[in-house]
């Protein structure tokens, strides 16, 4: 019997008087060998299987006609939408924390992206203790330069280039809306108040980025 490391099999040969039998067998993966997930909506999907049981809502109609409150109460919303419906969402929770003075967490796909937010997150930042800007920022000279209570980070060259996150501390824990881009100004996500599954989504961009990202601590100087 024979390892061969490189291609990760057991070489087994059988003798008997007559024959010779050669088997390959793959050695399957151990735990540090484990699949990572290039999309970050499907390592969450895979990890809480249920959610994919959720059906699509169009949201909209919601963004007009809900309140965040609403949101949160349906506790969790699967959907299918362009930029303009994120945007709407996006806001709502970024005034949740500006009211309520606790740490935002926002991802932004470019720099372009945040050029287009960044008066209102100049003034949003003088209302909350914390905050972590992420964007694919390839160039460090066009990163933002926030306050110092927040902290830019570049995204490029990880499973987060393609993610809108925005998320905040609650009552009960994080809750937020996390989205992919699908295309053509399409992303697929949802909204969840589950502290477990937006912990999640912070504990993997956490790892993506290798940064501590704590939405819980007390930042007030």
């Amino acid at each position: 019997m024979i390892f061969n490391e490189q291609k990760k099999y057991f070489l087994v040969v059988i003798s008997t008087r007559k024959i010779l039998i050669t088997s390959y067998i793959p050695l399957l993966p151990s735990k540090t060998m484990q699949m990572q997930y290039k999309s970050l909506v499907d390592e969450l999907l895979t990890q809480f299987p249920k959610l994919r049981e959720v059906e699509n809502t169009d949201i909209t109609d919601h963004n007009l006609l809900w309140h965040l409150s609403d949101y949160i109460k349906a506790g969790h919303v699967n959907f299918e939408t362009g930029r303009k419906e994120l945007y709407r969402l996006s806001i709502l929770i970024e005034n949740y924390a500006s009211k309520h003075n606790v740490p935002l967490l926002a991802t932004f796909e470019t720099d372009k992206r945040y050029k287009y937010v960044q008066d209102r997150y100049i003034e949003l930042l003088e209302e909350i203790p914390k905050a972590w800007i992420i964007g694919n920022f390839n160039n460090p000279y066009l990163a933002p330069h926030p306050p110092k209570n927040a902290e830019v980070i570049s995204c490029d060259g990880t499973n987060l280039e393609e993610i809108w996150m925005v998320v905040t501390q609650g009552e009960k824990g994080p809750f937020g809306l996390v989205a992919e881009n699908i295309g053509d100004g399409m992303y697929r996500g949802f909204f969840s108040s589950s502290p477990a599954i937006i912990g999640k989504a912070i504990s993997s961009t956490e790892k993506s980025l290798r940064a501590k990202i704590d939405l819980t601590k007390s930042y007030e100087e």
